[in-house]
């Protein structure tokens, strides 16, 4: 390597192959070996032994650790451009198939030590050259070329020894000979191709490669089916692998052109089916997990790859020169591997289709855009995210189509058109379904907050109720007003249904009195104030709350912690035009203008003997309710206990729960 393009290797490696492992490293020898024999047009008589040698140590339940691999074939050898290839980073003598000029950076990348030893014709004479692979600057070092001496046979020799993997390299020679394998399968498609004979020999055990490929169960790789697909006339053909015994691996499609594997994508991307290994009963009736690849080949890939062997010409589908594109092929491939492994994708299929199923049964708004969704194109295993992104989506999509539908009609100039009939017909039908789903969406909102108030109303850990402040918030935030609330804000619906068409004035005590006296309990010893809109005879309601379980306003000497009497006083106030809307304007009230006042207290037998002795306020059915009318002020007083609060809600909802499917 000439002085102006030096490269420190060692640096150049901390960057280099991150994604590889040493099998990387391996299978590149394999294939420079595979390749010289093609080259040397050999094949049928092609050898490459690959040789193991291992740590000298006492056995143990581990096999000892894999010092040194040696590749070995009867190729062409390293020829002096094959030499010089090899002193250039980023080669371009194999480029035309497939070769990337780096693949010996993988060598020194995990071994120490790596020596190549080979012989050669040159001028019909044959030659032997050695040298190693150096770690600094020069690639090629201590290299030696002499006379060969009654050499007569060509071929090479590489060394890889002293790993410095981070990873263990101790398989035994079933294992490593299956993790090579699987990596050069490509070679092992075409029926019109032979492979060399690839032996691997450790200590006195051996493999031949080429006869580890079978098509049963006795076998951990597998050729299960051979067969042509034609896509607007062009004639593909693809071999399935059926591969047992892999690690991190994925199904996937394998585009080839002249035994190369060009590019490849994991079926999962067409078919999520694929994502996760199969399973299925081995001989001894014991579970075997596997994984497949489809290997596609033909003429039309042969001619169109490009020259490096990286990519094909064509695009990912059809243009004006290319009739099929990629995506065409793997589309149709990932077809015939869903009807090849049919009873397993049907099985995976309907295990997703039944849990995106329950959960919309468990979410009911959801029910309805269960059809329109596309199940084949979602994840194996969804998770609930999943699912409630996807559906709604749909729900975005069908909602949104519905509404240009109306725009349209409601548009439309031949409003006489013969079809507009059962065009309306149909969408009516749609917007019922539509209503139904958000009513159910709202209904299992409503649900939720009645479940979050019952729990707020229990015991906590040191026997004392929920803090009041929760409590209000969870019927309307504190601090807040008409300004910055919003009717999704607030469930006032708990208390009564019509307070959710009211336009609330303010819920600061400020708003309502100039006194100073402040509560010892701020969240809920200030009223909260409503009314329908602007005009006098609309109602005003007021509301009164009590931390619950406390009983201690019955026996206050003033009006101030008289939830009663302050309710009075508030709607007096209204009535003289003493109060404003938090903006400064004006509370328009009337002579007639109706008022409501609600008291949320807790309730024990001196609050009820006060209410019904001391407030004259008559009993409710239940015997949870108390009331009171002031006729002079238009007013009306309900006294209703925690408890009633929340179980009349339920009983409000209890049917639409029912009818709509919202569990409870």
């Amino acid at each position: 390597m000439n002085q102006g393009s030096k490269v420190y290797l060692e640096k150049y490696l901390e960057d280099f192959g991150k994604k590889s492992t040493v099998y990387t490293a391996i299978v590149e020898a394999i294939t420079n070996s595979i390749d010289a024999i093609e080259r040397k047009k050999n094949n049928q008589n092609g050898v490459i032994h690959i040789r193991i040698e291992r740590e000298n140590v006492l056995k143990d339940t581990k096999e000892p650790k894999i010092q040194t691999i040696t590749i070995e074939d009867n190729g062409i050898g390293f020829t002096e451009d094959n030499r010089n290839s090899f002193n250039t980073l980023y080669s371009q003598q194999k480029s035309k198939d497939g070769g990337k000029g780096l693949g010996r950076m993988f060598f020194i990348k995990y071994f120490k030590d790596v020596k190549i030893e080979s012989t050669y014709l040159k001028g019909g004479a044959h030659r032997t050259r050695t040298f190693s692979f150096g770690r600094k600057y020069e690639i090629i070092e201590n290299e030696v070329d002499t006379e060969a001496d009654g050499i007569m046979l060509t071929g090479a020799k590489l060394t890889l020894s002293n790993y410095v993997g981070d990873a263990e390299l101790n398989e035994d020679i079933d294992r490593f000979s299956h993790r090579i394998l699987e990596k050069i399968l490509n070679y092992f498609v075409c029926d019109n191709y032979t492979c060399p004979k690839i032996i691997v020999h450790d200590g006195s055990s051996e493999r031949i490669l080429n006869n580890l490929i079978g098509n049963d169960d006795s076998y951990a790789i597998q050729a299960k089916s051979v067969d042509a697909i034609i896509i607007d006339d062009q004639a593909l053909n693809y071999r399935m692998f059926e591969l047992s015994g892999v690690y991190t691996q994925k199904s996937r499609i394998m585009l080839t052109a002249n035994n190369k594997v060009v590019t490849d994508v994991k079926l999962e991307d067409y078919v999520p089916e694929f994502a996760t290994d199969f399973t299925k009963k081995d001989k001894d009736d014991k579970d075997r997990k596997y994984i497949v690849r489809f290997y596609v080949y033909g003429d039309y890939l042969d001619i169109n790859v490009n020259n490096e062997r990286s990519d094909f010409r064509f695009g990912d589908y059809q243009d004006l020169i290319y009739p099929i594109g990629k995506k065409t092929i793997e589309e149709a491939v990932a077809k015939e591997a869903k009807i090849l492994l049919a009873p397993e994708v049907t099985t995976r299929f309907n295990e997703k289709k039944k849990r995106i199923e329950s959960y919309a049964n468990e979410n009911v708004w959801y029910k309805n855009y269960v059809p329109h969704l596309d199940i084949e194109k979602m994840k194996i295993n969804p998770s609930d995210l999943d699912i409630e992104v996807e559906l709604h989506k749909v729900k975005f999509e069908q909602d949104t189509a519905r509404k240009a539908k109306i725009t349209s009609i409601t548009n439309s100039v031949n409003v006489k058109d013969i079809n507009l009939s059962d065009e309306i017909a149909k969408l009516v039908a749609e917007i019922t379904e539509t209503d139904r789903s958000n009513l159910a969406e709202y209904m299992a909102f409503r649900q939720s907050v009645l479940g979050l108030f019952e729990k707020a109303l229990e015991w906590d850990t040191e026997q004392k109720f929920e803090k009041e402040h929760t409590l209000h918030s969870i019927i309307f935030p504190v601090k807040r007003d008409s300004d910055n609330t919003v009717y999704e804000e607030h469930n006032l619906w708990i208390i009564d249904e019509k307070l959710n068409f009211t336009t609330h004035l303010s819920s600061d005590k400020s708003s309502f009195t100039e006194s100073d006296d402040r509560p010892d309990i701020a969240a809920f010893h200030y009223p909260v104030s409503y009314r329908e809109n602007e005009d006098a005879y609309n109602p005003v309601t007021i509301f009164e709350f009590k931390r619950p379980n406390r009983t201690d306003f019955i026996n206050k000497k003033t009006d101030e912690d008289d939830p009663v009497d302050q309710i009075i006083r508030y709607a007096n106030q209204f009535r003289d035009g003493k109060l404003k809307q938090p903006n400064g304007r004006n509370i328009e009230v009337g002579e007639t203008t109706p008022f409501y006042g609600y008291i949320i207290a807790s309730a024990d037998n001196s609050v009820k003997k006060w209410l019904t002795d001391v407030k004259n306020m008559k009993m409710m059915p239940d015997g949870e309710g108390w009331f009171i009318n002031y006729e002079n002020i238009n007013l009306r007083i309900e006294f209703i206990t925690w408890d009633k609060l929340l179980k009349d809600a339920r009983i409000r909802h209890r049917v639409f729960f029912d009818k709509l499917g919202v569990q409870k």
